[in-house]
């Protein structure tokens, strides 16, 4: 491994997270908008007009809860706090960000790893044969479709399916994570509400990932049907599977590891219509109701976690795929 490389990255990794953290302290100290908007709709206007001091002690309220004052000084403390864990107080619920994000972070990875995964790999199965078959009219038809599928914004699939299967024919629920009616904990029934309520989630996610890894399998297959190696195997007489399993489905499917890696923090904002439109209680509905209400801090907080995701992911890809491609040395200009 070549450490200067290494030490190179992990730099890079740490500045891009320390910008990550500094744009989110500007814009949370530089927003023209005010929470005291959001919450004036559930407090009586008249309130305000016999008392505007109740005004004035509810926006100086909630200046105490953004990084208003010295900009040096607030940006010095916000990202000294960040980098601790403390991503400051949610100013609608005013419970700890961190705390709310602990809370929606583990259903966002479970529609999103279990997604990923499912689409993965029936996309490089589905994709290599595609690759196989190039040239054929099945080929063309298939690859067509695909694309046009793949250029339907993914809340159309979302809207849809809650559409036919919720409220048309009321196959699967209109959201939630799981039913009233079940004891949360490791049980039968709440295990069974939990997946029953994930399926439409799942399902919409893993659409539209399979279409992108279908058609990036078979470009990979097409172009390792046209290396040396595999001519030679052909022409050696080895068994059709073994050179599709050994020959070209291992070297085919090695460029996909990183985009897997990958993904998965990019999920995380596709992840975000989703939840919104089956109101399942991830980290992506968390964002959308912090935006909606102006909740600057637990916008913010939502924003670092998945800018970190992707990063990480990133850095996570680059250091160990060196251990499935031999020849890719880590760190190798």
């Amino acid at each position: 491994m070549n450490y200067k490389w290494l030490i190179r990255r992990l730099a890079s990794v740490i500045v891009a997270i320390f910008a990550t953290i500094v744009i989110s302290w500007a814009l949370l100290e530089f927003s023209p908008y005010s929470p005291a908007n959001y919450i004036m709709q559930f407090i009586n206007p008249q309130e305000f007009a016999q008392k505007p001091e109740l005004y004035s002690s509810l926006i100086d309220y909630l200046n105490t809860l953004r990084p208003h004052g010295n900009p040096l000084i607030s940006a010095a403390d916000y990202i000294w706090n960040t980098l601790h864990g403390n991503l400051g107080f949610s100013i609608i619920s005013n419970v700890p960000v961190a705390q709310l994000i602990a809370v929606a972070l583990p259903w966002t990875l479970f529609i999103v790893v279990t997604s990923l995964l499912i689409s993965f790999f029936l996309g490089i199965r589905i994709g290599q044969k595609l690759g196989y078959m190039r040239g054929t009219k099945t080929d063309s038809i298939s690859t067509v479709s695909l694309s046009i599928l793949r250029s339907v914004p993914i809340y159309i699939y979302a809207v849809l399916l809650i559409y036919i299967l919720a409220f048309t024919y009321h196959i699967f629920p209109t959201g939630g994570a799981y039913s009233v009616h079940v004891t949360p904990g490791f049980n039968l029934p709440f295990i069974a509400s939990v997946l029953y309520h994930a399926f439409l989630p799942i399902f919409t996610l893993t659409i539209v990932n399979l279409v992108g890894w279908i058609l990036q399998m078979r470009a990979n297959t097409i172009y390792v049907l046209g290396e040396d190696f595999v001519n030679f195997a052909e022409v050696s007489g080895i068994k059709k599977d073994i050179i599709e399993k050994k020959y070209i489905g291992k070297n085919a499917i090695l460029p996909l590891y990183t985009s897997l890696i990958i993904a998965i923090g990019f999920s995380f904002s596709g992840s975000v219509f989703v939840e919104q439109t089956f109101s399942y209680p991830g980290v992506g509905n968390l964002l959308i109701n912090s935006i909606t209400s102006n909740d600057y801090p637990t916008e913010m907080g939502v924003f670092i976690i998945i800018i970190v995701a992707v990063i990480v992911g990133n850095l996570i890809a680059d250091l160990t795929y060196s251990f499935l491609d031999p020849r890719a040395k880590v760190g190798e200009e």
